[in-house]
This record gives C-alpha cells, structure tokens and sequence, in this order.
C-alpha cells in the first residue's frame, strides 16, 4: 500500500458539483485556499449559495451551540430568509448532520469542527467536518451531512 505524505501534490481535479450536499461536502473538507476557490465558483453559480462557519467545544457545549450558529451564519450570508420553511429546513439539516456526527462521540470528548452550509432554490445541507478527541492522541476525523426540502 503507497500513502500519500504531505508534501506531495496532487494534480487539479475537475469536480461536477450540481447538488447541493456535493458542493456543502467539498466546502467543509476543504482547507482555506480552496474554499475560497469553491466560493469563488459558486458565486457564479445563479442559484446555489454557500456559506461556511466553525464550532468547537465540548460535546455538550457543541450541542447547546451549533442550532445557534447555524442559522446565524446561513441568515447572516444570506443563504436563507428568516421564512419559517427556511429556517425550519436549514436546522432539521443541522441536526441530522450533528447527530450522525456525534452519535458515538464521549460526552466530554472536545470537537472542533467546520460546517459549511449549501442552499439551491429547493434544497438546502448542511455538511460538518472535523475532529472530536477524548484524550489528546486520540483524534478522530469525522464527517457528515444532512439535506432537507426548503
């Protein structure tokens, strides 16, 4: 088996990204550089919007938060109005997402996770990606998506 180390590059892929969990699954794996080109392209884009936030804390504290910065950060960019279908939408996405993410997480375990949020005319998901950690050399990646009708 050959890994990949870190200095290696990997040369340009062409991604087709027309739905909206794609473009909120690439958005939250992504590092800076290329969210911004994924912005970029999807400002573009006459119907798709996107919008990225980070939430860390405890398991606990996570949960008792992320609600809260979900829909401040889609209301804040614009990805959604404050219609109740909107908002009603976008936080059903927002747990289904955290709960696949945090189903076998510890309760005290510390999470440090990036959620990026996509949105078409009929379509909006919420995709998060990042770390959880009970004890400092045990991180995991973890990863998840939900997707709801506006």
């Amino acid at each position: 088996m050959t890994l990949i180390s870190k200095k290696t590059t990997i040369p340009e892929v062409t991604i087709s990204a027309t739905r909206v969990g794609k473009i909120a699954l690439i958005a939250a794996i992504s590092n800076e550089k290329e969210e911004e080109s994924i912005k970029q392209v999807v400002d573009g884009l006459d119907d798709i919007k996107l919008a990225v936030t980070f939430v860390s804390g405890k398991t606990n504290k996570v949960k008792d938060t992320f609600i809260q910065s979900l829909i401040g950060c889609a209301l804040q960019n614009k990805i959604i109005t404050k219609k109740a279908g909107h908002v009603h939408a976008t936080i059903h996405a927002g747990l289904e997402a955290l709960s696949g993410l945090s189903s076998s997480v510890p309760v005290d375990a510390s999470l440090k996770i990036k959620v990026a949020i996509a949105r078409d005319r009929e379509w909006v998901a919420v995709a998060i990606y990042g770390e959880s950690a009970f004890y400092p050399t045990t991180n995991h990646e973890r990863s998840c998506m939900g997707v709801m009708h506006l």
